[in-house]
């Protein structure tokens, strides 16, 4: 089985070569997208002079899911039968990525598995590659299996950015394939802005994640999307979707000084939704 990985890049910080070192080396080759309007001409030329690297730019923010098609249908006509798709903050720890490589290609029933991903915020446990039936994973530390890509149908363009992973877990299922999760591998992933706030119940400090309006606009109208095609065969998975924007809806709501333009985006969010408009906000 031959593997390549692909990162997106959007505005990426001074440490993201660090990142992609903890995993670059056990890949063929690594696919750069980056959706930045006006790329780095630093970072351009570090994956340019790279032979193990293929960079792609053109100066428009395409989001997700389109990326990962783009990057998909490349990869496939360059021979590859896995793709490992990464966030550009995400990483392993010494040793994960190696045992994550292991597990998968020890993994018997991979022909009929659609995605493999991990744990994450944490650290590997045992040695033992352990795997469960999941309904869901997220993008980044997961691994596509592109001989079964086209009959799944590629990622929802009309998502654009958020549930992208989800629906393509929930389509591959009710097509008759398995989503499957390492449990003893983890990766390092940071989700939203985490910032430390005083809870106005108990006065403690505790740590929340926050996201900007705009995402929180995408979350939500792409989660009634989702809920209109898959609510009756993953209702549970569902629900915990809507309790988990809800939270991060009071959250900004509570705790952030943008309460109007929040209101706004979720009000558009769901005229958007209605009106079918999809894709990247216009």
């Amino acid at each position: 089985m031959k593997i390549a990985a692909v990162v997106i890049l959007y505005y990426p910080d001074n440490n993201l070569m660090d990142r992609i070192q903890t995993y670059m080396d056990l890949v063929d080759v690594l696919y750069v997208v980056d959706n930045t309007e006006k790329s780095d001409p630093e970072i351009e030329k570090i994956f340019l002079e790279n032979a193990r690297t293929k960079y792609f730019h053109d100066g428009e923010n395409k989001g997700i899911a389109a990326r990962l098609n783009q990057i998909a249908s490349i990869a496939i006509k360059d021979g590859y039968n896995l793709l490992l798709t990464m966030d550009q903050d995400s990483y392993f720890t010494e040793g994960v990525a190696d045992k994550y490589i292991h597990c998968i290609s020890n993994y018997n029933s991979i022909s009929t598995t659609a995605m493999m991903g991990t744990e994450f915020l944490n650290d590997l446990v045992n040695a033992d590659c352990e795997t469960k039936s999941v309904s869901e994973l997220i993008t980044s530390g997961s691994v596509i299996n592109l001989d079964l890509f086209d009959k799944i149908g590629g990622f929802d363009q009309n998502l654009f950015i958020d549930f992208v992973d989800h629906e393509y877990c929930y389509r591959s299922i009710l097509k008759g394939y398995a989503i499957i999760k390492f449990s003893n591998i983890f990766l390092q992933h940071k989700i939203g802005e985490h910032v430390q706030k005083r809870s106005l119940g108990s006065s403690k400090y505790t740590q929340r994640s926050f996201h900007s309006s705009v995402r929180l606009y995408y979350m939500v109208r792409n989660y009634l999307y989702v809920k209109s095609k898959y609510n009756k065969h993953f209702p549970k998975e569902i629900k915990k979707q809507k309790r988990g924007i809800l939270t991060r809806i009071k959250n900004k709501l509570i705790y952030s000084n943008e309460r109007l333009k929040l209101t706004r985006f979720i009000l558009r969010a769901f005229d958007d939704y209605k009106s079918g408009r999809m894709g990247k906000i216009g």
